[in-house]
């Protein structure tokens, strides 16, 4: 207990120093809190299984992890952000998406503070920090391409969100395939599903509709596969007798579908790997190969 003169030159000397989150009274020493925090902005499978491993990786190493949903909300995003610098913790394991570049300030806060920040999946533009990232074109082109060796000719594809740097990556891969085997691109085969299994249920339903009906469609997330599958199910297309079909990522229910679907799997083990491996340097200071992005197959 602090006397109630001593506890007020406490206060206005944590005040005066900028000391905030976990303050030991006696001495205002920093408390050691062997804490990441992982901040994403949903709990798909994708980042679910990464989160998994990178526990798991963490937890050897004696840290905490510390997991924030920010819930497709850039202004989310900015509070915990916010709330979790004043925290003293170790590091930041940042899935961006899209709207990471609205708390590009903040992020930019930790990195000069040398808090390691590592990105996954998608980077942020005007940010110097690591990041471990999917070479998300050169596995477009080979699902496009693994379509076109089965002699298709008319291949769509379901994309995330138009604003999405994956998504866009993705589309490029895509267009690629098509330009180097000289295949034509009609524009109505490229459908939006906004990385959710009902944008894939409907853009699937939209592209089996028109007039110039593609034979193979390159679906570009789990989520969105899953929606596609229920709609051919729905109007009775059999996969692969009426409609080709490469998804991206696996998902538990794959074991009921039949036939077993062809998909892109990502390097889970790897991301995770990578992320904690460039996170564990920086907070142990090394950083003669800062920044770096780790781009995988």
């Amino acid at each position: 207990q602090l006397r109630e003169s001593n506890r007020l030159r406490v206060e206005q000397a944590i005040g005066e120093l900028g000391f905030k989150g976990n303050i030991l009274a006696r001495g205002l020493k920093r408390k050691r809190s062997m804490a990441i925090a992982l901040v994403t902005p949903d709990f798909d499978i994708f980042v679910t299984s990464i989160t998994t491993v990178i526990e798991q990786i963490l937890e050897h190493e004696r840290y905490s992890l510390i997991i924030c949903d920010y819930q497709k909300d850039k202004d989310v995003l900015k509070r915990k952000l916010s709330f979790l610098q004043d925290r003293y913790i170790d590091g930041v394991i940042l899935f961006p998406s899209n709207l990471a570049g609205a708390s590009r300030e903040i992020i930019q806060k930790y990195v000069s503070k040398k808090i390691p920040v590592v990105l996954v999946d998608h980077l942020i533009a005007g940010i110097e920090t690591d990041a471990v990232i999917i070479d998300n074109m050169n596995a477009s082109f080979r699902a496009v391409e693994e379509l076109i060796r089965h002699n298709h000719r008319k291949i769509a594809i379901i994309g995330g969100r138009p604003d999405s740097l994956v998504s866009q990556e993705r589309l490029r891969g895509y267009y690629n395939a098509m330009q180097t085997y000289d295949l034509p691109v009609n524009e109505a085969w490229i459908v939006w599903g906004d990385f959710t299994q009902t944008g894939g249920y409907q853009t699937m339903k939209k592209l089996c509709a028109s007039a110039d009906r593609p034979t193979a469609v390159y679906v570009t997330n789990y989520a969105m596969t899953l929606g596609a599958v229920l709609a051919l199910h729905k109007i009775q297309l059999r996969i692969p007798e009426d409609m080709s079909l490469i998804g991206f990522d696996p998902f538990e229910s794959f074991e009921l579908i039949d036939p077993t679907l062809t998909v892109v799997e990502q390097p889970i083990d790897l991301i995770a790997q990578n992320v904690v491996r460039l996170l564990l340097k920086r907070i142990r200071r090394e950083y003669s190969d800062f920044a770096s992005t780790i781009k995988l197959n």
